[in-house]
């Protein structure tokens, strides 16, 4: 065989691997990558049921503490209210006074009063409809209402959530941590305060309590309540931010970055 040949072939075979080795590495590349956006969609999916099984069970959690709540208001505050009414209304004998009337029509008034700020909050989609902060300051005026606490609520004007589901998820991290001050910081006052920018924002509660060492929550496993914080932060990409030292009280941040947490 010429030389000329020769060479002319072993160039044909050197390129017909070479080509060969590229389409190998190409059909590999492509393998990889709908390999990769196989998982990525599986993983983005994941997400998504996991935001919303977070969120119903939320919805959920809200509901019952809420019936709680309404349960206790109706024994303790309208039942009081209509028995004192109806005691009035037992004392009326052949006269009755203008005073005694109206007594009892305040009473019946208040009762009445009572029993439609309750049918307000049954109203589904409350904090959908009334918003997180219209939510956060109606939780702190019944701890007001209790008289065991001082509260005091600062938020900027331009607070938004981008994501209306994040407002409920929001709110439950919200009163959790709030349950968690009035169950174990033994505080007396709490304050609750809600900055925005334009890509993130911070709901911070502190409280006057007696405070913890916040090495433990390194060594040591969190609580149930917290532990569950942390997970929900995540799922709708915020982070929480603990601050506190023995007799100090604490300080709970939570920042939002206003980024969706699942498409």
């Amino acid at each position: 065989m010429p030389k000329q040949q020769e060479d002319i072939l072993i160039s044909i075979v050197v390129a017909s691997v070479f080509f060969i080795l590229i389409g190998s590495f190409l059909l590999l590349l492509v393998f990889v990558f709908l390999r990769r956006q196989r998982k990525n969609k599986e993983e983005k999916e994941e997400m998504k049921n996991r935001f919303e099984q977070t969120l119903l069970k939320t919805q959920l959690e809200i509901q019952e503490q809420a019936f709680a709540y309404m349960s206790q208001e109706i024994h303790d505050n309208i039942g009081q209210v209509l028995s004192l009414a109806r005691l009035n209304l037992n004392t009326f004998g052949a006269i009755v006074t203008e005073e005694k009337i109206n007594q009892t029509d305040d009473l019946l008034g208040k009762a009445i009063k009572d029993l439609r700020d309750l049918s307000h909050n049954l109203q589904n989609n409350r904090i959908h409809n009334i918003g997180i902060i219209e939510s956060i300051r109606q939780l702190l005026a019944s701890l007001e209402k209790t008289g065991q606490f001082e509260t005091s609520f600062h938020t900027s004007d331009n607070f938004h959530i981008l994501d209306a589901n994040t407002d409920i998820i929001l709110y439950w991290m919200t009163q959790e941590i709030i349950n968690n001050i009035i169950k174990h910081a033994s505080a007396n006052t709490i304050d609750v305060e809600i900055n925005s920018e334009s890509d993130k924002s911070s709901i911070r509660i502190s409280d006057n309590g007696i405070g913890f060492d916040t090495i433990l929550l390194q060594e040591e496993r969190p609580g149930i309540g917290f532990q569950n914080i942390i997970n929900r932060a995540k799922m709708i990409n915020a982070t929480v931010d603990v601050k506190s030292a023995p007799g100090s009280g604490t300080t709970i941040t939570l920042h939002i970055n206003h980024k969706s947490p699942v498409a």
